[in-house]
């Protein structure tokens, strides 16, 4: 039996903002598991995580990495940027936030269809790890987008600052 991961969002009481971000997986008879709760996150951030899932991936998110990111408690906070060029992305997302106190971190690449994907992911994780050396979980999420022509984006969720 395989099963299917989505993520949700749970609106927190009081908070107009944030959500809660859940982790299910849902077998092949529709029954589902919640595998992991985040802490608050910025309603941006949110959304495009749950469209993310929507979408096919370039490479499949692994299940026990993004539960190990989103079971992190504390602040998060929540960084995108397109550029040209992967280095460039990576680098304006990275320079949003104060990187260095995250003990997690959900790194979103998207790609143009004509990108190169092992030499890009290669170099957006060194730029993104770079910038976040205390990180002890960290996901990874890579999908393609056509309308991004010539562009890469970049987006960090970051947990546990």
């Amino acid at each position: 039996m395989s099963a299917k991961n989505v993520v949700r969002t749970t609106k927190m009481y009081r908070s107009a903002k944030s959500v809660l971000l859940k982790l299910f997986s849902i077998n092949e008879d529709g029954d589902e598991t919640v595998l992991a709760t985040s802490s608050p996150v910025p309603k941006i951030a949110a959304a495009t995580i749950c469209k993310l899932f929507d979408q096919p991936f370039a490479i499949k998110p692994d299940t026990e990495s993004l539960k190990r990111v989103f079971q992190i408690p504390g602040k998060t906070a929540w960084a995108s940027a397109t550029a040209p060029n992967i280095q460039a992305a990576a680098l304006l997302a990275s320079l949003q936030h104060d990187m260095k106190t995250a003990q997690g971190i959900l790194i979103m690449i998207t790609l143009s269809p004509d990108s190169h994907i092992v030499l890009s992911i290669k170099a957006g994780l060194s730029a993104v790890n770079s910038k976040a050396p205390k990180v002890r979980a960290r996901a990874l999420i890579v999908t393609h987008d056509e309308r991004l022509s010539g562009q890469v984006r970049v987006e960090v969720l970051l947990t546990g600052l």
